[in-house]
C-alpha cells in the first residue's frame, strides 16, 4: 500500500512536509505544493480521511442548514448546493444537509445556514461549531456572512429601466423583515430619489400567484410606459402573467427579476434579471467556513458582499 513515505521519497522532501501539504496547504509555498501534488499523483497516494480526522480532531463534514419554507425554496439552491459540495470536496470536506437547527453537532465541523430569520440568530450563535450565514448578517451580528450586494443589484435594475425610457417604475418587494429584503427595496428607493421619480412600492410573499393578484389590481394605475422591478424571479413570473393580459411586453411594460438561475429561462417572454454569481458566492462561503474551522483563534465576523450583473432578455426594452 502506498503511504506518505513513498510520496516523500518521490518528491525528495520529508514526511512531515508531505503531511503539511495535505493538511495545511495554506502554510506551504505554491512551488512545494506543486512538487508534492505531482508526487502524490505519480505514486497514486490517497490520503486516509479517517486518519486525517483523528490527527486534526475534525470530522471533515460541513452541514448546510436550510431554514426556509421548502414550498418557497428557489431553484438556485440546487446550483448553490452543487457548487458548495464541489468546493468543500477540494478542501477535503463533505457536505451534509439538514432542516433542523437543533440537530446534534458532534459529527460536523461547521454550518452554512440559509433561509434564516432574525429569530433564528440567537440559536445559531449558541451552537458550538463555526457558522457562516448565506445572506447578509444584521448590523452587530457576531456571525460571518456572504451575500450578493442586494442594494447594488436593484439599483442596477432600476437604473437600467430608467435608461430604457420607463419613467413609471414600480417595485414589488418581499414582505420579509430581513436585511436582504430591506436592502433590495433601498436600492430602488435610492435610484428613484436620485431621478426625482414617483416611488411606488408594494410587497408580497414569494409566490407567483400572489404577485399576479397584486399586480392585476394595480394595472389601472399604470402610466405607460411602466416598468416593474421585482425582488425575485418568482415574483417576476407572476408579474409577467398579470401584465401580459392587458399590455404588450416590453413596449408598454418592462419586467425585471432577481436571481437568474432557472425561472428566468422558463418565462415567456424570457425574463431580464439580476443574476447572482453563485460560483463566486459558493467559493467565498466555503473559504469563510473553512477559515473559521481551521483557525486556532476565534475570528472576527467577516461580512462579504458580491456585486451581481444584469442579464438582458425579452421582458425589457433593449
Amino acid at each position: 500500500m502506498v503511504n506518505l513515505n513513498d510520496v516523500a521519497q518521490k518528491a525528495h522532501v520529508s514526511k512531515m512536509t508531505v503531511s503539511r501539504v495535505i493538511n495545511h496547504p495554506d502554510q506551504v509555498s505554491p512551488e512545494l505544493m506543486r512538487l508534492v501534488q505531482q508526487a502524490i499523483k505519480a505514486v497514486g497516494y490517497v490520503p486516509n480521511q479517517v486518519a486525517r480526522a483523528l490527527v486534526n480532531q475534525r470530522q471533515y463534514v460541513v452541514r448546510f442548514l436550510l431554514l426556509e419554507d421548502v414550498s418557497t425554496v428557489e431553484p438556485n439552491y440546487a446550483k448553490l448546493l452543487i457548487r458548495l459540495a464541489n468546493n468543500l470536496q477540494k478542501k477535503g470536506y463533505t457536505l451534509e444537509i439538514s432542516l433542523d437547527i437543533m440537530a446534534e453537532t458532534q459529527s460536523i465541523d461547521g454550518i452554512i445556514v440559509s433561509g434564516w430569520r432574525t429569530e433564528d440568530l440567537s440559536k445559531l450563535q449558541a451552537l458550538d461549531v463555526p457558522v457562516t450565514l448565506y445572506g447578509a448578517a444584521p448590523t452587530k451580528c457576531p456571525l460571518s456572512s456572504v451575500d450578493v450586494d442586494n442594494q447594488a443589484g436593484i439599483e442596477k435594475a432600476t437604473e437600467y429601466m430608467w435608461r430604457q425610457g420607463y419613467r413609471d417604475i414600480y417595485y414589488i418587494g418581499l414582505s420579509l423583515d430581513l436585511p436582504f429584503a430591506r436592502q433590495r427595496e433601498a436600492g430602488y428607493r435610492a435610484v428613484m430619489a436620485k431621478k426625482d421619480g414617483r416611488v411606488s412600492v408594494y410587497q408580497t410573499e414569494n409566490h407567483a400567484h400572489l404577485a399576479d393578484t397584486l399586480v392585476t389590481n394595480l394595472l389601472h394605475n399604470f402610466q405607460l410606459p411602466t416598468a416593474i422591478v421585482c425582488a425575485t424571479d418568482r415574483i417576476a413570473l407572476g408579474v409577467l402573467r398579470a401584465v401580459q393580459r392587458v399590455y404588450h411586453i416590453p413596449r408598454d411594460c418592462g419586467v425585471i427579476g432577481f436571481d437568474g438561475v432557472f425561472i428566468d429561462q422558463l418565462t415567456q417572454p424570457q425574463l431580464t434579471t439580476v443574476r447572482q454569481p453563485f460560483a463566486l458566492i459558493s467559493e467565498k462561503i466555503v473559504a469563510q467556513i473553512i477559515s473559521q474551522i481551521e483557525s486556532e483563534i476565534i475570528l472576527e465576523p467577516n461580512n462579504i458582499s458580491i456585486s451581481p450583473d444584469i442579464v438582458v432578455r425579452e421582458s425589457t426594452r433593449l
